[in-house]
Protein backbone atom coordinates (compact mmCIF):
# COMPACT_ATOMS: atom_id res chain seq x y z
CA UNK A 1 0.00 0.00 0.00
CA UNK A 2 1.24 3.10 -0.70
CA UNK A 3 0.32 6.60 0.62
CA UNK A 4 1.07 10.35 -0.62
CA UNK A 5 -0.42 13.25 -0.11
CA UNK A 6 -0.35 17.12 -0.71
CA UNK A 7 -0.99 19.75 2.18
CA UNK A 8 -1.50 23.48 0.01
CA UNK A 9 -1.01 25.36 2.94
CA UNK A 10 2.55 23.25 3.25
CA UNK A 11 3.15 23.91 -0.77
CA UNK A 12 2.18 27.34 -0.63
CA UNK A 13 4.92 28.11 2.75
CA UNK A 14 7.64 25.96 0.40
CA UNK A 15 6.53 27.60 -2.92
CA UNK A 16 6.77 24.09 -4.46
CA UNK A 17 4.47 21.00 -4.82
CA UNK A 18 5.84 19.33 -1.27
CA UNK A 19 4.63 15.68 -2.04
CA UNK A 20 4.53 13.94 1.99
CA UNK A 21 4.15 10.10 2.98
CA UNK A 22 1.90 9.65 5.51
CA UNK A 23 1.91 6.42 7.44
CA UNK A 24 -1.25 4.17 7.32
CA UNK A 25 -2.33 5.71 11.09
CA UNK A 26 -2.71 9.00 9.06
CA UNK A 27 -5.57 7.77 6.75
CA UNK A 28 -9.13 7.34 7.51
CA UNK A 29 -9.65 3.68 8.85
CA UNK A 30 -12.71 2.77 6.92
CA UNK A 31 -10.80 3.85 3.58
CA UNK A 32 -8.20 1.50 4.51
CA UNK A 33 -10.69 -1.22 5.87
CA UNK A 34 -12.72 -0.45 2.38
CA UNK A 35 -9.51 -0.61 0.00
CA UNK A 36 -8.09 -4.16 1.98
CA UNK A 37 -11.70 -5.88 1.05
CA UNK A 38 -11.52 -4.95 -2.10
CA UNK A 39 -7.62 -6.02 -2.55
CA UNK A 40 -6.82 -3.34 -5.03
CA UNK A 41 -8.36 0.58 -5.86
CA UNK A 42 -6.92 3.98 -5.40
CA UNK A 43 -9.12 6.36 -2.71
CA UNK A 44 -8.63 9.95 -2.52
CA UNK A 45 -8.79 11.58 0.46
CA UNK A 46 -10.30 15.24 0.59
CA UNK A 47 -10.23 17.24 3.87
CA UNK A 48 -9.88 20.99 4.86
CA UNK A 49 -12.17 22.07 2.10
CA UNK A 50 -12.44 25.64 2.77
CA UNK A 51 -12.50 26.85 -0.76
CA UNK A 52 -15.43 24.01 -1.21
CA UNK A 53 -17.36 25.00 2.19
CA UNK A 54 -16.93 28.56 2.53
CA UNK A 55 -16.81 28.97 6.75
CA UNK A 56 -20.26 30.81 5.63
CA UNK A 57 -21.92 28.21 4.20
CA UNK A 58 -25.45 27.30 4.98
CA UNK A 59 -26.10 24.11 2.83
CA UNK A 60 -22.40 22.46 2.53
CA UNK A 61 -24.33 19.41 0.95
CA UNK A 62 -26.15 21.33 -2.28
CA UNK A 63 -22.00 23.20 -2.22
CA UNK A 64 -20.74 19.67 -3.13
CA UNK A 65 -23.79 18.39 -5.40
CA UNK A 66 -22.92 21.59 -7.60
CA UNK A 67 -18.94 21.12 -7.35
CA UNK A 68 -19.79 17.28 -8.60
CA UNK A 69 -22.03 18.99 -11.77
CA UNK A 70 -19.28 20.37 -12.86
CA UNK A 71 -16.72 17.50 -11.74
CA UNK A 72 -18.62 14.45 -14.29
CA UNK A 73 -18.75 16.99 -17.44
CA UNK A 74 -14.52 17.47 -16.60
CA UNK A 75 -13.96 14.15 -16.56
CA UNK A 76 -16.46 12.93 -19.35
CA UNK A 77 -14.12 15.55 -21.46
CA UNK A 78 -10.95 14.91 -20.29
CA UNK A 79 -11.24 11.07 -20.34
CA UNK A 80 -13.57 10.73 -23.33
CA UNK A 81 -10.96 8.53 -25.36
CA UNK A 82 -11.15 5.86 -22.50
CA UNK A 83 -14.75 6.48 -22.31
CA UNK A 84 -15.01 5.47 -26.19
CA UNK A 85 -13.00 2.13 -25.48
CA UNK A 86 -9.83 3.61 -27.80
CA UNK A 87 -7.39 3.35 -25.28
CA UNK A 88 -8.06 0.62 -23.15
CA UNK A 89 -10.99 -1.15 -24.10
CA UNK A 90 -13.59 -1.26 -22.21
CA UNK A 91 -13.98 1.39 -19.17
CA UNK A 92 -16.19 3.15 -17.57
CA UNK A 93 -16.40 6.51 -15.01
CA UNK A 94 -19.25 6.76 -12.63
CA UNK A 95 -20.15 9.60 -10.94
CA UNK A 96 -22.44 9.00 -7.72
CA UNK A 97 -23.61 5.99 -9.72
CA UNK A 98 -24.32 7.84 -12.96
CA UNK A 99 -22.36 6.32 -16.02
CA UNK A 100 -20.80 9.16 -17.99
CA UNK A 101 -21.52 10.16 -21.40
CA UNK A 102 -19.38 8.90 -24.05
CA UNK A 103 -18.20 12.38 -25.89
CA UNK A 104 -16.26 13.13 -29.26
CA UNK A 105 -14.98 16.78 -29.86
CA UNK A 106 -14.27 15.78 -33.22
CA UNK A 107 -17.55 13.75 -34.57
CA UNK A 108 -15.03 11.41 -36.51
CA UNK A 109 -17.72 9.26 -37.97
CA UNK A 110 -20.01 12.30 -39.00
CA UNK A 111 -20.91 11.82 -42.94
CA UNK A 112 -20.29 15.83 -43.10
CA UNK A 113 -17.41 15.76 -40.87
CA UNK A 114 -13.97 15.59 -42.27
CA UNK A 115 -11.25 13.95 -40.89
CA UNK A 116 -7.63 15.18 -42.79
CA UNK A 117 -4.81 12.68 -42.61
CA UNK A 118 -2.68 12.96 -39.33
CA UNK A 119 1.24 13.45 -39.10
CA UNK A 120 3.58 12.53 -37.19
CA UNK A 121 6.53 14.37 -35.87
CA UNK A 122 9.77 13.22 -34.13
CA UNK A 123 11.03 14.88 -31.13
CA UNK A 124 13.93 13.81 -29.14
CA UNK A 125 12.93 10.33 -30.10
CA UNK A 126 9.50 10.27 -29.29
CA UNK A 127 6.36 11.03 -32.14
CA UNK A 128 3.70 13.49 -31.65
CA UNK A 129 0.76 12.54 -34.13
CA UNK A 130 -1.46 15.38 -35.21
CA UNK A 131 -4.87 14.88 -37.12
CA UNK A 132 -6.74 18.07 -37.47
CA UNK A 133 -10.78 17.46 -38.10
CA UNK A 134 -13.52 20.08 -39.21
CA UNK A 135 -16.84 19.47 -37.71
CA UNK A 136 -20.01 19.74 -39.56
CA UNK A 137 -21.85 22.95 -40.38
CA UNK A 138 -24.24 22.77 -37.15
CA UNK A 139 -27.58 23.00 -39.01
CA UNK A 140 -26.15 19.24 -40.05
CA UNK A 141 -25.90 18.57 -36.51
CA UNK A 142 -29.03 16.39 -34.72
CA UNK A 143 -29.02 16.96 -31.00
CA UNK A 144 -27.41 13.56 -30.01
CA UNK A 145 -24.85 15.07 -31.86
CA UNK A 146 -24.68 18.63 -30.45
CA UNK A 147 -24.24 16.97 -27.04
CA UNK A 148 -21.28 14.43 -28.22
CA UNK A 149 -19.14 17.61 -28.86
CA UNK A 150 -19.92 19.46 -25.51
CA UNK A 151 -22.94 21.72 -26.54
CA UNK A 152 -23.71 24.60 -28.91
CA UNK A 153 -21.67 26.54 -26.22
CA UNK A 154 -18.73 25.05 -26.43
CA UNK A 155 -18.80 25.72 -30.91
CA UNK A 156 -18.41 28.96 -29.62
CA UNK A 157 -15.00 28.70 -27.23
CA UNK A 158 -13.67 25.22 -27.87
CA UNK A 159 -12.01 25.28 -31.50
CA UNK A 160 -8.42 24.80 -31.52
CA UNK A 161 -6.09 22.36 -30.21
CA UNK A 162 -6.55 19.53 -28.35
CA UNK A 163 -3.58 17.94 -26.33
CA UNK A 164 -3.87 14.39 -25.02
CA UNK A 165 -1.22 13.46 -22.68
CA UNK A 166 -1.16 9.93 -22.87
CA UNK A 167 -4.79 9.76 -24.02
CA UNK A 168 -6.01 12.41 -21.50
CA UNK A 169 -7.42 15.67 -22.51
CA UNK A 170 -5.21 18.06 -20.84
CA UNK A 171 -6.00 21.49 -23.60
CA UNK A 172 -9.51 21.50 -24.40
CA UNK A 173 -9.25 24.00 -27.66
CA UNK A 174 -6.83 27.19 -27.65
CA UNK A 175 -4.92 28.12 -31.21
CA UNK A 176 -1.54 29.39 -29.18
CA UNK A 177 -1.57 32.29 -30.91
CA UNK A 178 -1.03 30.69 -33.86
CA UNK A 179 -4.09 31.74 -35.87
CA UNK A 180 -6.35 34.61 -34.89
CA UNK A 181 -9.48 33.21 -33.24
CA UNK A 182 -12.67 33.90 -35.38
CA UNK A 183 -15.80 32.99 -36.07
CA UNK A 184 -15.24 31.43 -39.25
CA UNK A 185 -12.40 29.05 -37.63
CA UNK A 186 -15.13 27.30 -35.05
CA UNK A 187 -15.11 24.27 -36.59
CA UNK A 188 -11.65 23.24 -36.99
CA UNK A 189 -10.16 21.33 -33.78
CA UNK A 190 -6.40 19.56 -34.03
CA UNK A 191 -6.08 16.70 -31.95
CA UNK A 192 -2.56 16.23 -30.45
CA UNK A 193 -0.90 12.89 -29.20
CA UNK A 194 1.54 13.98 -26.79
CA UNK A 195 3.61 11.28 -24.94
CA UNK A 196 4.29 11.82 -20.89
CA UNK A 197 8.09 11.06 -21.93
CA UNK A 198 7.68 15.23 -23.42
CA UNK A 199 6.49 16.96 -20.58
CA UNK A 200 9.25 19.08 -19.99
CA UNK A 201 9.53 20.04 -23.45
CA UNK A 202 5.78 20.73 -23.38
CA UNK A 203 5.65 22.71 -19.83
CA UNK A 204 3.08 20.36 -18.66
CA UNK A 205 2.53 21.34 -14.99
CA UNK A 206 2.28 19.03 -12.03
CA UNK A 207 -2.01 19.61 -12.54
CA UNK A 208 -1.62 18.24 -15.98
CA UNK A 209 -4.08 21.26 -17.08
CA UNK A 210 -1.65 23.48 -19.71
CA UNK A 211 0.86 22.38 -21.88
CA UNK A 212 2.94 25.10 -24.96
CA UNK A 213 3.72 23.96 -27.96
CA UNK A 214 7.60 23.10 -28.05
CA UNK A 215 9.30 25.81 -30.82
CA UNK A 216 10.53 22.76 -33.29
CA UNK A 217 6.87 21.90 -33.48
CA UNK A 218 5.55 25.19 -33.76
CA UNK A 219 6.28 25.43 -38.12
CA UNK A 220 4.64 21.99 -38.52
CA UNK A 221 1.56 23.36 -36.33
CA UNK A 222 1.36 26.53 -38.37
CA UNK A 223 0.99 25.19 -41.58
CA UNK A 224 -1.15 21.99 -40.59
CA UNK A 225 -4.12 24.67 -38.88
CA UNK A 226 -3.45 26.60 -42.10
CA UNK A 227 -4.89 23.95 -44.20
CA UNK A 228 -7.79 22.65 -41.41
CA UNK A 229 -8.96 26.99 -40.62
CA UNK A 230 -9.52 27.48 -44.69
CA UNK A 231 -11.99 24.43 -44.56
CA UNK A 232 -13.60 25.57 -41.24
CA UNK A 233 -14.04 28.97 -43.57
CA UNK A 234 -15.16 26.93 -46.41
CA UNK A 235 -18.13 25.07 -44.59
CA UNK A 236 -19.01 28.03 -42.67
CA UNK A 237 -19.23 30.14 -46.05
CA UNK A 238 -20.83 27.25 -47.90
CA UNK A 239 -22.83 26.07 -45.27
CA UNK A 240 -21.56 22.60 -46.05
CA UNK A 241 -23.03 22.37 -49.63
CA UNK A 242 -22.13 22.66 -52.91
CA UNK A 243 -22.00 26.07 -54.31
CA UNK A 244 -24.44 26.52 -57.22
CA UNK A 245 -23.04 29.00 -59.57
CA UNK A 246 -26.24 29.12 -61.77
CA UNK A 247 -28.13 30.20 -58.95
CA UNK A 248 -30.97 32.55 -59.40
CA UNK A 249 -30.94 34.43 -56.16
CA UNK A 250 -33.64 37.20 -55.42
CA UNK A 251 -30.51 38.73 -53.40
CA UNK A 252 -27.44 39.64 -55.21
CA UNK A 253 -23.83 40.45 -53.69
CA UNK A 254 -21.68 43.21 -54.84
CA UNK A 255 -18.06 44.14 -54.32
CA UNK A 256 -16.76 47.25 -53.68
CA UNK A 257 -14.10 49.47 -52.40
CA UNK A 258 -12.00 48.43 -49.69
CA UNK A 259 -13.31 45.07 -49.21
CA UNK A 260 -16.74 46.61 -48.39
CA UNK A 261 -19.82 45.03 -49.96
CA UNK A 262 -23.64 45.08 -50.44
CA UNK A 263 -26.23 43.13 -51.02
CA UNK A 264 -29.15 44.07 -53.49
CA UNK A 265 -32.04 43.21 -55.09
CA UNK A 266 -31.92 40.71 -58.14
CA UNK A 267 -34.69 42.76 -60.03
CA UNK A 268 -34.39 39.98 -63.11
CA UNK A 269 -35.14 37.63 -60.97
CA UNK A 270 -38.97 36.14 -62.33
CA UNK A 271 -40.76 36.97 -59.77
CA UNK A 272 -40.50 40.35 -59.34
CA UNK A 273 -40.52 40.46 -62.91
CA UNK A 274 -43.80 38.91 -62.85
CA UNK A 275 -45.33 41.44 -59.93
CA UNK A 276 -44.34 44.01 -62.50
CA UNK A 277 -46.85 43.18 -65.11
CA UNK A 278 -50.35 44.56 -65.47
CA UNK A 279 -53.20 43.48 -63.23
CA UNK A 280 -50.80 42.32 -60.24
CA UNK A 281 -53.43 41.91 -57.14
CA UNK A 282 -52.45 42.90 -53.23
CA UNK A 283 -52.00 39.24 -52.94
CA UNK A 284 -49.19 38.64 -55.56
CA UNK A 285 -47.45 41.72 -53.96
CA UNK A 286 -47.84 39.91 -50.42
CA UNK A 287 -46.38 36.99 -52.01
CA UNK A 288 -43.02 39.21 -52.80
CA UNK A 289 -42.89 40.63 -49.52
CA UNK A 290 -42.79 37.56 -47.80
CA UNK A 291 -40.55 35.96 -50.42
CA UNK A 292 -37.99 39.24 -50.33
CA UNK A 293 -38.12 38.97 -45.63
CA UNK A 294 -37.23 34.72 -46.03
CA UNK A 295 -34.46 35.23 -48.53
CA UNK A 296 -32.26 37.93 -46.52
CA UNK A 297 -28.92 36.57 -46.71
CA UNK A 298 -28.50 36.54 -43.39
CA UNK A 299 -25.66 34.16 -43.31
CA UNK A 300 -23.55 35.86 -45.88
CA UNK A 301 -23.71 38.66 -44.32
CA UNK A 302 -23.19 37.03 -40.58
CA UNK A 303 -20.10 35.63 -41.95
CA UNK A 304 -18.98 38.76 -44.14
CA UNK A 305 -19.07 40.84 -40.88
CA UNK A 306 -17.52 38.05 -38.80
CA UNK A 307 -14.29 38.46 -41.05
CA UNK A 308 -14.15 41.88 -39.59
CA UNK A 309 -15.08 43.05 -43.17
CA UNK A 310 -17.06 46.17 -43.80
CA UNK A 311 -20.55 46.59 -44.69
CA UNK A 312 -21.17 49.33 -47.68
CA UNK A 313 -24.24 50.66 -49.35
CA UNK A 314 -22.72 51.29 -52.87
CA UNK A 315 -24.22 54.05 -55.11
CA UNK A 316 -27.72 53.30 -53.93
CA UNK A 317 -27.99 56.53 -51.95
CA UNK A 318 -30.31 58.97 -53.12
CA UNK A 319 -30.21 62.65 -54.57
CA UNK A 320 -32.42 65.43 -52.27
CA UNK A 321 -33.76 65.60 -55.96
CA UNK A 322 -34.61 61.91 -56.19
CA UNK A 323 -36.17 61.34 -52.67
CA UNK A 324 -38.19 64.78 -53.05
CA UNK A 325 -39.90 62.68 -56.26
CA UNK A 326 -40.35 59.72 -54.42
CA UNK A 327 -42.12 61.35 -51.72
CA UNK A 328 -44.23 63.38 -54.13
CA UNK A 329 -45.34 59.75 -55.58
CA UNK A 330 -46.09 58.52 -52.04
CA UNK A 331 -48.50 61.82 -51.13
CA UNK A 332 -50.19 61.46 -54.69
CA UNK A 333 -50.43 57.69 -53.47
CA UNK A 334 -52.55 59.13 -50.15
CA UNK A 335 -54.18 61.87 -52.46
CA UNK A 336 -57.89 60.91 -50.76
CA UNK A 337 -56.55 60.78 -47.50
CA UNK A 338 -55.14 63.99 -45.85
CA UNK A 339 -54.72 62.63 -42.75
CA UNK A 340 -52.25 59.90 -43.80
CA UNK A 341 -50.60 62.81 -46.30
CA UNK A 342 -50.03 64.37 -43.03
CA UNK A 343 -48.21 61.43 -40.64
CA UNK A 344 -46.34 60.51 -43.92
CA UNK A 345 -44.96 64.52 -44.21
CA UNK A 346 -44.60 64.67 -40.30
CA UNK A 347 -42.65 61.01 -40.03
CA UNK A 348 -40.61 61.37 -43.22
CA UNK A 349 -37.19 62.01 -41.86
CA UNK A 350 -37.60 58.81 -39.46
CA UNK A 351 -39.09 56.51 -43.04
CA UNK A 352 -36.48 55.09 -45.19
CA UNK A 353 -34.49 55.94 -47.42
CA UNK A 354 -35.25 59.21 -46.25
CA UNK A 355 -34.28 58.48 -42.30
CA UNK A 356 -30.18 58.49 -43.95
CA UNK A 357 -30.54 62.15 -44.83
CA UNK A 358 -33.06 63.85 -42.48
CA UNK A 359 -32.11 67.06 -42.96
CA UNK A 360 -33.08 66.60 -46.49
CA UNK A 361 -36.03 64.73 -45.84
CA UNK A 362 -37.09 67.82 -43.04
CA UNK A 363 -36.36 70.19 -46.36
CA UNK A 364 -38.57 68.11 -48.69
CA UNK A 365 -41.38 67.84 -46.23
CA UNK A 366 -41.72 71.57 -45.75
CA UNK A 367 -41.83 72.22 -49.39
CA UNK A 368 -44.43 69.55 -49.91
CA UNK A 369 -46.71 71.29 -47.31
CA UNK A 370 -46.88 74.26 -49.26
Amino acid sequence: MSIRAWDLDECESRQTWWLEKPSAPDVVPEILAMLTVQGRGTAVVWEKLDRLYPINATSPLRQLEVAMEGVADHLALAFHRFLSGEMVGSFTIDVNGRPLPVLDPFLGNHPRGQSLHSESFPIDGHQVVVTPYVLPFPSRMGTAEMDKVGGRESLKTAHGFYIYRGGRLMVPGGWYRIVPSDELVRLARIQVDVPIELDHLWKVDVRKTMAEPPIALRPNLKRIVGAVTNRSKAVYKHRGIPVETERVALWERHELRGGAVTWRINRAHPVLQAALRPGTSPADIEQVYRLLEDSVPVHDIYVHVSNDLPIGSGDTDMSEQELEGLAARLLEAFSDLPEMRRSVLDKLHLTDPFSRNPEAAQRIAERLRQ
